[in-house]
């Protein structure tokens, strides 16, 4: 019974941890015509990321990798991030009746079709343990992206946006439970396997990516804002956006 208890406030701590995770939109600028003409297409490239500046955690928690080379794995979790938030870029914005087609960097906007591009500004996996046990945003996950939005042959600049994931900055078990309770097993695989249970429908290898993926929601929800001043579709298909400062 003991070890039940501990998996599950383990759980629900990983679950006030979800929630008390920030992703939002900051630094905003769009371009103020309304009215412009309804995209044909909507073309969604994959965003830029240096694996330079991936950062993989490498502390004691971490699985012993199959994949020996370090800048091979930087290079996959690099590719996960993309895919994850183009997915759900996708994803989100099907639904509102558009054709949308995530598509090669090489690829031409013509007529009135829309591209979304974008860079990845910090893909860090931050250190899990010093997030469980110490908490107050120590170690703490970051996934940060710069999107544009462009319309055209011309490719006229119509948004320009930063969104914000972050892993949260609840106290950790080392303050919630006490030191000695961490010692005596408090912070178990119980409450590992459970932060991984509460990122949502879909899974994810990895941390970043499910915040990737939740950047990628977050794109299609602020787009919709836009669509819907434009007169693209109607007010009741928004989805809001949340704001962060």
């Amino acid at each position: 019974m003991p070890n039940r208890i501990r998996v599950f406030a383990g759980a629900l701590l990983c679950c006030l941890i979800a929630a008390c995770g920030q992703t939002g939109i900051r630094r905003a600028a769009l371009v103020p015509d309304t009215n412009l003409p309804r995209p044909s297409r909507i073309l969604v490239l994959d965003f830029a990321v240096s694996e330079s500046e991936v950062k993989e955690y490498q502390g004691i928690m971490r699985q012993q990798p199959n994949i020996k080379d370090a800048s091979e794995r930087e290079r996959l979790l690099a590719r996960e991030v993309k895919d994850a938030l183009a997915a759900e870029v996708v994803d989100g914005l099907r639904p509102l009746g558009f054709v949308v087609e995530r598509v090669g960097r090489e690829t031409k906007a013509t007529g009135s079709d829309l591209v979304i591009d974008g860079q990845f500004l910090t893909v860090n996996e931050g250190n899990p343990l010093h997030r469980l046990v110490v908490g107050f945003g120590n170690g703490a996950s970051t996934v940060d992206s710069q999107v544009q939005v462009y319309q055209g042959q011309e490719a006229r600049k119509l948004l320009d946006f930063t969104t914000q994931s972050y892993s949260g900055n609840l106290p950790g078990a080392a303050t919630t439970m006490g030191v000695g309770a961490v010692a005596a097993g408090g912070v178990t695989a119980g409450i590992v396997a459970a932060n991984a249970a509460v990122a949502g429908v879909k899974t994810y290898k990895s941390e970043v990516a499910r915040m990737a993926a939740g950047s990628g929601d977050l794109v299609a929800r602020y787009l919709s804002e836009f669509f819907a001043k434009q007169g693209w579709i109607p007010p009741e298909q928004v989805r809001k956006a949340r704001m962060v400062h």
